[in-house]
């Protein structure tokens, strides 16, 4: 069936759909909000989700709808949903603007940079699910998991960790107004690239300004030892996370997506640096 098909069907059916309807058919559009949207225990409702969406294991297994930042109107479409749940990065925007016009209730959850922002977020989705009882819940057992977090009594100053993605191209590091940088500052640690904005390619310039005591990757980042990897970029023997081996290996949705197992992600941290002292 072609796009404009998909259109003229969609836009027919929601005719009968009100704004304010129960959501039957969800499209989660983000890995952190299909996380939240498992979180509360209303997966039944999803019919796709994007191929961000990967955790928990059964999202996986849902029909995927492209990737959140180049979807296709003929993709979602196809699934024939009557919510759409969207990131702020979703896009691009002249197929955002096609799906609105079907008529599809669509809710824009914003994208978290700070503690109260993931709480937020989770409250959002629950709302636009109709289960706000659910999203309280869920808000309290995140907060409660904040709480418990107890900084390694050895940091008497910030470590410096360095974020460097490795996704088959050159080695990039994560600079300000990312979810690594968010996360080393919810850890009370300082992003050792915070002086650049957004993903930048690593170089031995940069490694040398840096000087991070600790490397931060994910562990779906490279194959094989992401330590013999890490400690072959040229430039980074210098540096002191270099010198003490001291390499930290996240989740991937963990260290990117910022979302409600934050908090796990800033105890995996701790733990790996537990026995650092400046």
């Amino acid at each position: 069936m072609s796009c404009k098909a998909l259109l003229a069907l969609v836009i027919a059916s929601a005719s009968f759909v009100s704004s304010t309807a129960w959501a039957e058919r969800v499209v989660s559009i983000g890995g952190t909000v299909t996380e939240i949207v498992y979180l509360l225990g209303e997966s039944d409702q999803l019919v796709a989700t994007d191929t961000s969406s990967v955790y928990p294991e059964a999202a996986n297994q849902t029909p995927k709808v492209g990737y959140q930042r180049t979807l296709s109107a003929e993709g979602v479409l196809s699934v024939r949903p009557d919510m759409l749940l969207l990131t702020t990065t979703a896009g691009p925007q002249s197929v955002l603007r096609q799906l609105e016009d079907t008529g599809i209730q669509s809710k824009v959850i914003d994208t978290p940079r700070t503690k109260q922002g993931i709480l937020d977020a989770i409250q959002t989705v629950a709302d636009a699910l109709q289960v706000p009882a659910k999203g309280q819940n869920a808000v309290a057992d995140v907060e409660a998991a904040f709480d418990k977090l107890e900084r390694p009594q050895n940091w008497t100053k910030a470590p410096r960790l360095l974020f460097i993605m490795q996704m088959g191209g050159s080695p990039m590091i994560a600079g300000r107004d990312t979810g690594p940088d968010s996360l080393f500052n919810l850890a009370g640690a300082i992003n050792a690239a915070g002086d650049v904005q957004g993903y930048k390619n690593l170089t031995p310039e940069a490694l040398m300004q840096a000087q991070p005591d600790a490397i931060v990757v994910t562990s779906h980042g490279s194959h094989g030892s992401k330590a013999d990897t890490i400690w072959r970029i040229p430039g980074i023997k210098s540096t002191p996370a270099a010198q003490a081996k001291r390499l930290i290996e996240l989740d991937t949705l963990l260290a990117l997506g910022f979302g409600p197992r934050t908090p796990q992600a800033i105890e995996a941290i701790y733990q790996q640096m537990g026995d650092w002292t400046p």
